[in-house]
């Protein structure tokens, strides 16, 4: 047992996405912690990749993002302020961002035990992969000395309220580094940012693979037991979309308020034995009688099912993982609604579409189908 992390072992659950936005990130952080506030239930170590996202700490202002909400809007990056400590950093896809959602009342009371713990993982992870990394004193996070002076290559950044723990750390495997140039990463103007990538070229791991080291780690640094947690459920999404007179146009349905009481194009769960593929021509026959051209959107991403949403028969977490399709349907198509569950629809344009959806994957479908038409 490691005498860096904790010295008891407790009990944990191990939850590893792919892509998470980071509102949803936020949300599923805030009923995980809610769960674990519950004396004798298991800790989260929670293992994810987000969309490209900048979040501001407590202590950062906006002059530590440099370009303007417009241009970052264009890039597709988001902008969020959140209540960890430190000041703006930068997440997105090629970096492992973990957040150890853990109740640290009972005899765990040292956030110290906990920031050391993450830190030394990281360091043993980059040394699996030849790098060698270390703390810099008055720098949280881990470093690397290079030619070009000591460069970050994992962040760290914790709440705490009433002992639970949230946000975490960010490991960069192989992210875009110019995104880093349009910030004050961490407050340092002095330092760099660097990647397993940047040091080490075609040489460094997949994310899965740093991802499988870095989870090791943890578990073994933070004395976690991993006990066994449900697997997400599956879904699909059919952006479902017609070449209207004045330019494309979504199809939008309206949730009966039993089901929700939001926009949305055509989603459904995944039966036993079926495809993505299956799913999505299922759900589009019975949800509105069309058929067309199905493609892939190359999104899939997971998030926390409300429970006020969806009824569970008990109070574990419940995650969902969705992928997501474009559907194009003839102009003259009919639309037939299976009334049960939507109680109206219309045909409007991308930006509309995009106002009108609820959910962060769901706009974020609309930005893929508006870029592969060339709009």
């Amino acid at each position: 047992m490691s005498a860096i992390g904790f010295n008891v072992p407790h009990s944990a659950q191990l939850r590893r996405f792919g892509r998470v936005f980071y509102p949803a990130g936020l949300r599923l952080q805030k009923a995980l912690a809610d769960y674990v506030n519950e004396e004798g239930r298991p800790d989260q170590l929670v293992v994810l990749e987000h969309d490209p996202v900048f979040t501001l700490g407590r202590n950062a202002t906006p002059a530590d993002i440099h370009m303007s909400e417009a241009f970052l809007a264009d890039q597709g990056v988001g902008v969020h302020r959140t209540d960890r400590g430190g000041e703006v950093t930068y997440h997105g896809p090629g970096q492992i961002v973990v957040y150890p959602i853990c109740n640290l009342r009972g005899g765990r009371e040292d956030v110290g035990h906990l920031v050391r713990g993450l830190e030394e993982a990281m360091i043993r992870t980059a040394a699996e992969f030849g790098v060698v990394a270390d703390r810099l004193k008055g720098a949280p996070g881990i470093w690397v000395e290079t030619p070009r002076g000591p460069e970050k290559l994992g962040a760290i950044g914790l709440h705490l309220s009433h002992w639970i723990s949230t946000h975490g750390i960010a490991f960069n495997v192989r992210p875009n580094l110019d995104h880093f140039r349009w910030i004050t990463p961490c407050g340092f103007t002095d330092k760099g940012v660097c990647s397993l990538a940047s040091l080490q070229g075609d040489g460094a791991p997949t994310w899965e693979e740093a991802a499988d080291r870095l989870q090791a780690h943890l578990i073994e640094q933070l004395a976690l037991a991993i006990q066994p947690s449900r697997a997400p459920s599956r879904s699909v999404s059919a952006l479902t979309w017609r070449r209207g007179v004045s330019g494309p146009e979504i199809l939008m349905m309206l949730r009966r308020p039993a089901h929700g009481f939001w926009w949305q194009s055509v989603t459904g769960m995944m039966e036993p034995g079926e495809t993505p593929e299956q799913t999505a021509r299922r759900e589009l026959l019975e949800e509105t009688g069309l058929n067309g051209i199905l493609r892939p959107l190359g999104l899939s991403h997971s998030f926390w099912v409300d429970p006020a949403i969806v009824r569970f028969p008990d109070d574990e977490p419940r995650f969902n993982t969705e992928i997501c399709f474009s559907m194009e349907a003839p102009l003259d198509a009919e639309v037939r609604l299976e009334p049960s569950e939507h109680s109206e629809f219309l045909w409007c344009g991308l930006d509309e579409a995009h106002e009108r959806m609820k959910w962060e994957g769901s706009k974020a479908a609309v930005l893929l189908l508006k870029k592969e038409l060339g709009l």
